[in-house]
């Protein structure tokens, strides 16, 4: 179930079964490289389910100009993708000039390890699963 209204929807690819139709895409705009950010934010350490709900209230919040806080009970979830929606033209710009835009990816708030490396993939920077090492 999308609670997206279908205005929101177009030019943004996104869908109702994970967010996006395209989970490899290459931001055009500040805005979609936010609402990427966003989506691996609101996805880190929770199902599938629970991550696009987080995921379409925050973006309910924010396009009305209210805190993530509104749909998202994380505070520090919630303060990152504030701080991500606030200065996303600052931030695509600074990925695009990015030599290393992987390694740029963990100076994101709330981006670990493993954060990083999924948007990384839904960026289109890695394509499938990195190897994993044996222990």
């Amino acid at each position: 179930m999308n609670l997206l209204p279908s205005y929101q929807l177009a030019g943004t690819g996104l869908r109702s079964s994970d967010g996006f139709d395209n989970e490899h895409a290459t931001p055009e705009t500040g805005d979609d490289f936010a609402r990427h950010v966003i989506f691996a934010i609101c996805h880190a350490s929770v199902t599938p389910s629970v991550g696009r709900r987080a995921y379409e209230h925050c973006m309910r919040a924010l396009e009305v100009g209210a805190t993530a806080r509104l749909g998202f009970r994380h505070p520090g979830k919630a303060d990152a993708i504030d701080l991500v929606w606030r200065e996303r033209d600052r931030l695509y710009r600074e990925y695009t000039e990015s030599a290393d835009k992987i390694a740029w990816l963990a100076t994101l708030p709330w981006v670990g390890p493993v954060t990083k490396n999924a948007l990384a993939r839904r960026l289109g920077l890695l394509a499938g699963h990195e190897p994993r090492a044996v222990a």
